[in-house]
């Protein structure tokens, strides 16, 4: 396993282990068990914009679905010793329709997990009164996003004789380091696989991500964890599934600002805008 499976891995079992061996048995210990006068406690609901009233146990099954699905994902990726090579563009457009068509499957999954104890659309502050002025901060977040990229990539290359962050994180890994998507922008020239890339890059993955990582999975590890453990959870999980050492920090980063802007707003229309965002500006650079 190289070095990137192993960090890869290593923030996979992180996750798991604030959120399955911290968050949830102290939450049982705490609530769930009786009290000495023998009577059950009731769990108060943490504070902050993002409501998780009706989020309950059952969720604990759904949060482990969606980590199962892209831990496994990770080690069948990890398995596999041979570099993978671009396919043609018929079977890439193919790939990139089914990967849109998951995604869909998810967000379906989501509201399934949450029907008939919660409404999504308000829970997620998708319709009603929607603070625009809020939202409106997303170019301000992707600054600030893109700021802590160069910051970072200055700093290391301070401290190791002009190396950036991507230079030097490029040693530890085979080929170029950069993730699969990436690639397939700078070397396909198939105009059909290009627009379906832009739509899953701009339309797709803020949409369905944000449902995922801050709507169900950031509301879950609130209800259990309250907002700053939650955060630095999703945040990570978020690193991590897209399975590429040089984005780990970057997106971690990223998905951390991504909840704090979920609970600033009250909305998911909030982060949205920021990934929305942030993924056009990569999109535009490499096209």
């Amino acid at each position: 396993m190289s070095i990137e499976d192993q960090v890869i891995g290593s923030a996979f079992a992180i996750c798991a282990g604030m959120f399955f061996m911290v968050a949830v048995p102290w939450y049982v210990l705490r609530y769930v068990s009786r009290d000495g006068m023998g009577r059950k406690q009731t769990p108060p609901l943490p504070r902050g914009r993002v409501p998780i009233k009706g989020f309950g146990l059952i969720d604990i099954l759904g949060v482990s679905v969606f980590f199962a699905f892209y831990a496994v994902g990770w080690y069948l990726s990890s398995s596999v010793e041979e570099p993978r090579e671009l396919g043609e563009p018929g079977k890439l457009s193919a790939a990139l329709i089914l990967q849109l068509i998951v995604q869909a499957l998810q967000v379906g999954m989501v509201f399934m997990l949450l029907f008939r104890r919660v409404n999504p659309m308000e829970a997620f502050g998708l319709w009603g009164r929607v603070g625009w002025r809020r939202v409106a901060v997303a170019p301000v977040a992707v600054v600030i996003v893109f700021a802590f990229i160069l910051c970072l990539e200055g700093v290391v290359a301070l401290l190791n004789d002009g190396k950036g962050y991507t230079e030097w994180i490029g040693q530890f890994v085979e080929g170029d380091g950069k993730q699969e998507i990436i690639t397939l922008f700078e070397t396909s020239s198939d105009p059909l696989v290009l627009v379906l890339m832009v739509v899953m890059a701009c339309v797709g993955a803020p949409l369905s991500e944000e449902v995922i990582f801050r709507g169900y999975i950031y509301g879950v590890a609130k209800r259990f964890a309250g907002i700053p453990l939650a955060v630095v959870f999703s945040g990570l999980l978020f690193g991590a599934v897209h399975m590429n050492l040089a984005a780990l920090l970057p997106l971690t980063i990223l998905g951390i600002i991504l909840a704090l802007a979920y609970e600033y707003t009250g909305s998911l229309w909030g982060p949205i805008a920021i990934h929305f965002c942030f993924n056009a500006v990569t999109v535009v650079n490499l096209l």
